[in-house]
């Protein structure tokens, strides 16, 4: 079974992309492979400039310096990285506001090329950043920023429709002056315009935007969720319901006490959770998924050739992290081809899983035997990687353990582990197993891992092999061959041809 490894998916590139929004300026600078950019800076301030916008439309004074100097900052930073191909944006602040093309003009005086974009250019940037992260994705994007909401219909990773509304937090806050009801009904009028908002038509939210991953932070928080990872965090509909319950009669001084949020998103918070809340009621989805995908990965995204954009996320970023933590980058996909037979492949889902898992075999090679078998585990529940669900990544983790340690389970890691059933666990340690047998008849070299295979045969784990790997059978290799057989209960035989 061969899986997509478009070379040009995997040529590092350096890029990085200025996104001037109505509540916080932000650069990321992008490294890694071209598929799956991982963001190795990420800087941002909380400007505010759609927050305190004059009764004559303009933008606050202070709000300008302040955003003026953070890009005068990130211009020197962006210089000290040698000036990677840089992308500027600047959403519906900018576009809305009576002096934005003077805000352009003083911006551009600093070195960069400002595209104002669109609301329908927004709509379209955010959910190709979450197709980018979550090929063929079915459902609805919505992106909360500071000054508008933008809501996309996908359909198989393709987009159908799309809208912009003025009810970013900053907007319902002016037009409600501090009434809830008024609030409410404001957001719920916007709403009801939009005509492919029918309930029931969509089973997942996909949400993008800093006010509602602060949300799924909180429901984290509560529930002490054990993997700290907001990218692909999910939450039932009804659950998401509650924390925009809570977040309502909570004061800001309760609000402040809470990890990770910052103090200056705490005045809009309560009207993102509103907005959230409508949304949620309005469309019957049944659950929300937060996307680290959004904006500035749909501009990287979009600017792909579209066979590298064809390419699947999760294999270009394991092949990038093969080729640097590991001794022997091709390693991996040879011994997938020895130990795939034993399992299902029916599943391609599975089996796309457990590829991606076999090209990470020896990412722990460089460090400390006693630490590898944690190093790579760690490595797993840590690494941006895309595509996957955190049941997956859980997944991965613990066959990787597995392919160093044996069949033991990662210490003071049980909470973790429990994302997964019993046979979700036993599938994964069983897979590891597997690598950790071919890891041990041919280690680190992938040539005599060819024309050897295992399969099972009426009850019998059975490694075939040629004649001449016959002597690379030693007494470690056999008994990793007899501890996977075990873990399968199967009898186990060995047949060397030729």
């Amino acid at each position: 079974m061969r899986f997509d490894s478009e070379p040009e998916a995997v040529r590092v590139e350096r890029r990085a992309v200025v996104d001037i929004g109505s509540n916080s300026i932000r650069l990321v600078i992008y490294d890694g492979p071209s598929r799956a950019p991982i963001a190795i800076c990420n800087e941002k301030a909380l400007c505010g400039l759609g927050r305190d916008i004059t009764s004559d439309g303009k933008f606050n004074a202070d709000a300008v310096t302040y955003a003026l100097a953070t890009l005068k900052r990130f211009a020197r930073i962006l210089a000290e990285h040698g000036n990677p191909p840089t992308f500027t944006i600047a959403t519906a602040a900018v576009r809305e506001a009576k002096d934005g093309k003077k805000f352009v003009n003083a911006v551009t005086v600093l070195g960069f090329d400002v595209r104002v974009i669109s609301g329908p250019e927004e709509a379209a940037l955010a959910a190709n950043g979450v197709i980018s992260f979550e090929p063929d994705t079915t459902g609805i994007v919505g992106d909360m920023g500071g000054g508008s909401l933008e809501l996309v219909a996908l359909k198989s990773g393709e987009i159908t429709q799309s809208v912009s509304l003025p009810i970013g937090p900053f907007n319902v806050m002016r037009h409600a002056h501090g009434d809830a009801g008024v609030a409410l009904d404001f957001i719920g009028r916007e709403l009801d315009s939009v005509k492919f908002l029918k309930k029931g038509c969509y089973k997942t939210l996909y949400s993008v935007g800093g006010a509602w991953r602060a949300v799924a932070r909180i429901h984290m928080r509560l529930r002490s969720y054990p993997l700290s990872i907001l990218h692909h965090y999910e939450m039932t509909s009804s659950q998401a319901i509650e924390i925009c319950d809570l977040i309502a009669h909570q004061s800001d001084r309760s609000l402040e006490d809470i990890p990770g949020i910052p103090r200056r998103r705490l005045e809009t918070l309560p009207y993102a959770a509103a907005v959230l809340k409508v949304l949620l009621e309005r469309t019957g989805v049944k659950n929300i998924v937060i996307s680290a995908g959004g904006v500035r990965e749909g501009i990287l995204y979009q600017n792909l050739p579209k066979t590298i954009r064809k390419s699947d996320p999760l294999i270009a970023a394991c092949r990038f992290y093969a080729d640097r933590l590991a001794p022997n980058a091709y390693y991996g996909e040879a011994a997938f081809e020895v130990i795939e037979p034993v399992f299902d492949t029916r599943d391609g889902a599975q089996a796309r899983l457990r590829f991606a898992t076999s090209l990470l075999v020896d990412i722990g090679a460089y460090f400390h035997p006693e630490m590898r078998a944690r190093q790579a585990y760690d490595e797993i529940l840590r690494a941006s990687l895309m595509g996957i669900s955190h049941r997956e990544r859980v997944w991965m983790a613990l066959a990787l353990y597995c392919r160093y340690q044996g069949r033991s389970t990662p210490p003071s890691q049980q909470q973790v582990i429990g994302l997964l059933s019993w046979e979700e666990q036993q599938s994964a340690i069983q897979f590891g197993l597997a690598l950790r047998f071919a890891a041990t008849f041919s280690p680190k070299a992938s040539r005599p891992l060819e024309g050897c295979q295992l399969e099972i045969d009426e009850g019998c784990l059975v490694f075939r092999a040629p004649q001449d790997r016959e002597e690379l059978m030693g007494e470690a290799p056999q008994k990793r061959l007899g501890a996977l057989a075990e873990a399968l209960d199967l009898d186990v035989s060995e047949i060397y041809e030729g």
